[in-house]
């Protein structure tokens, strides 16, 4: 028996951040699971047929060549997908793996992060805020599946959403995006990057991911401060405005997959005093490339992260000070951290990822006959 298997591919065209980078790696790992066709047989013998889909108007193409992307229905966006979406995979399966999908499907597996709109709503604009929060109750509920990327932001859906602990599957994600291209040396040339040892921290510029912080302590620091670099998108239609001093930093806007490498490699340390995670990718990205991270003991981060980082107390910038004085001053301690890092990064695998999304499918496709 052949299951038509639809993956929401609306976020194609968009550029690779969080949620981005997450569906094209479990794609990309699942697509090493099936056949030319884009098939793969269950363990019950079910054969699931996956494909793409994306609005009409999308100028996008499909980046794996066993899977055909179709282009269906009018609009685009969240209309297209509580619309077009919706009637075009009727009687079908859908994977929708950034946060959004139709609320209304229920043979659907949807992908949801963290449930930041409902845990910090006050980073987020009213708009964005209200959709969100309606999407997350309404489609969490009404879906056959939940997947999600750790166990911490698994409690916080059934905490703060309402949903089923026992329909949401948590998997952490995996690292090997990080080391796939060589590093592209040239970014430091292009930004003037010196040649000493630099802070970095890497994001989107919104109050949660906490530069607040990380420009206090350089305040802190004083005149022996190191340089920071900052690489990621500005959000400000979705976040409002930051208030960060980009005149205490370096900020180098979003960088590829290869630049990102050198930025890592060359970094004296990471800083991440991220109030609130999902998971975090840029830690982990960090100790798989032998940067030693400094990351917030709060969230998501100490079941990330174990003992191969340094904490701080993100609401307390002094705490930041105290761990890069620390590493400044013990290079045996940053050996110990790189050399650690590397060891914690064999837990995350994109590969592993796939095969619990390729599991979580097939049991609620059994379930729902």
């Amino acid at each position: 028996m052949e299951t038509a298997v639809w993956i929401n591919a609306r976020f194609l065209p968009r550029p690779v951040s969080g949620v981005e980078r997450v569906a094209r790696e479990l794609i990309t790992a699942l697509c090493e699971k099936l056949d030319e066709n884009g098939s793969v047989t269950t363990a019950e013998g079910r054969c699931l047929n996956f494909r793409l889909i994306a609005p009409a108007s999308s100028n996008a193409e499909s980046p794996w060549p066993n899977l055909r992307l179709h282009r269906q229905g009018a609009g685009g966006g969240h209309l297209w997908e509580q619309t077009s979406l919706l009637a075009a995979t009727r009687g079908d399966w859908l994977i929708s793996l950034c946060n959004t999908g139709p609320m209304l499907k229920r043979r659907h597996v949807l992908y949801l992060h963290d449930a930041q709109t409902f845990a910090i709503p006050q980073n987020f604009t009213w708009k964005f805020r209200l959709w969100y929060r309606l999407l997350f109750s309404v489609a969490g509920h009404m879906s056959s599946a939940i997947l999600t990327n750790s166990q911490y932001s698994c409690d916080e859906l059934v905490k703060r959403v309402g949903l089923n602990p026992g329909r949401i599957t948590p998997a952490w994600l995996g690292v090997e995006h990080a080391t796939r291209t060589p590093p592209d040396l040239g970014v430091f040339a292009k930004h003037q990057i010196a040649d000493t040892p630099y802070l970095l921290a890497v994001s989107s510029v919104n109050p949660n991911k906490n530069f607040a912080s990380v420009l206090r302590a350089l305040e802190l620091l004083g005149p022996d401060a190191p340089p920071c670099v900052i690489a990621g998108q500005k959000y400000a239609r979705v976040f409002g405005g930051s208030g960060i001093d980009e005149t205490r930093v370096k900020h180098v806007g979003h960088v590829s997959d290869a630049e990102l490498y050198a930025l890592y490699s060359r970094a004296f340390c990471l800083l991440f005093p991220s109030f609130y995670e999902g998971f975090g990718l840029p830690p982990v990205e960090a100790m798989a490339l032998g940067c030693p991270a400094i990351v917030s003991n709060t969230s998501v981060m100490p079941e990330i992260c174990g003992d191969a980082v340094l904490y701080c107390d993100p609401a307390d910038p002094a705490t930041l000070v105290s761990a890069i004085q620390r590493l400044r001053a013990d290079p045996v301690l940053r050996r110990d951290l790189v050399s650690r890092g590397k060891e914690r990064t064999r837990h995350f695998s994109w590969s592993a990822s796939a095969e619990t999304l390729l599991k979580t499918l097939s049991r609620a496709v059994a379930s729902r006959g």
